[in-house]
């Protein structure tokens, strides 16, 4: 009676470790079909981007040819009232637990 479960117990893990290796294989498979039609859809031409075909012009306009530069300065919440107020956005500010929160959103449309 033992033996017949060991075999069957036997049987079974083989048959569990051979399907996840082809689990793992088809898997690898797939992802390696999914990668190279990745490569090979970015590495196409423009050209082959045009809806209206290779005899259809390309027309390019400039916005703006300088790069943005930001400059981050940080100024205290009375400054930010003051700086909001002047753009016509007043709101108030409210200090607890050392966490400050505007009163109103200061994004958007100002009032009118």
């Amino acid at each position: 009676m033992n033996d017949r479960m060991l075999d069957e117990l036997i049987v079974a893990m083989r048959d569990l470790h051979r399907r996840r290796r082809r689990r793992r294989r088809v898997t690898g498979f797939a992802a390696l079909i999914v990668l190279a039609t990745a490569v090979v859809w970015g590495t196409r031409p423009v050209s082959d981007h045009r809806v209206g075909g290779p005899d259809t012009p390309t027309i390019v306009q400039i916005v703006r040819s300088t790069p943005r530069t930001g400059v981050v300065r940080m100024i205290n919440d009375e400054e930010l009232l003051k700086r909001l107020a002047e753009i016509d956005r007043p709101t108030g500010l409210i200090r607890s637990e050392g966490r400050s929160w505007l009163t109103e959103p200061v994004v958007g449309r100002p009032q009118v």
